[in-house]
């Protein structure tokens, strides 16, 4: 991308951290403004909940992580989760180090999922949705997609009819 907020915080990309925070917490990933928007109630919960525990909020936009930063400010930890590449996200994973993983909507990422599998942290899709024609696109890949299926911990879809996507798909 050419926008130089893109270019600014490139490291991040490949798993860098170059902003602080603190390991043993919970990493929340929403994509970009939206899902950030909708994910203001359950991070106020969390925070409420859980007042010792660190919260980091990931996204992959600029205006999602202006959003994010002008939401929660200090309450939360902010940087860019990294490309979906093993040692990108080895290395994020390495530093972060979350207890928990929440994503918003339906950010499925295989080797970010992989690798959460790989270390024992659950992972859970909050407000998950599916459009019919992502569903039929991801049933092209079967038992790949059942695999990365069965690796998530819960997906909490937003209706019953993303909820019988994922279900169609091969979710347990």
């Amino acid at each position: 991308r050419k926008a130089p907020a893109y270019r600014k915080r490139w490291a991040e990309r490949y798993g860098f951290c170059q902003n602080k925070v603190e390991p043993d917490g919970i990493l929340l990933h929403s994509v970009s403004v939206g899902e950030t928007l909708a994910a203001i109630p359950l991070v106020r919960a969390l925070r409420h909940r859980y007042p010792s525990m660190p919260i980091t909020v990931t996204t992959m936009t600029p205006t999602g992580s202006e959003r994010a930063m002008s939401a929660f400010g200090k309450d939360v930890h902010h940087v860019y989760l990294p490309y979906d590449l093993p040692g990108a996200m080895n290395r994020f994973l390495n530093t972060v180090q979350p207890k928990l993983v929440i994503v918003m909507e339906t950010e499925l990422w295989p080797n970010m999922v992989a690798a959460l599998h790989k270390r024992k942290i659950p992972l859970v899709i909050a407000n998950a949705r599916l459009s019919e024609r992502s569903a039929k696109g991801y049933a092209k890949l079967g038992g790949f997609m059942r695999r990365l299926l069965s690796r998530i911990t819960l997906i909490a879809a937003q209706n019953e009819e993303d909820g019988n996507r994922f279900l169609a798909l091969g979710l347990k």
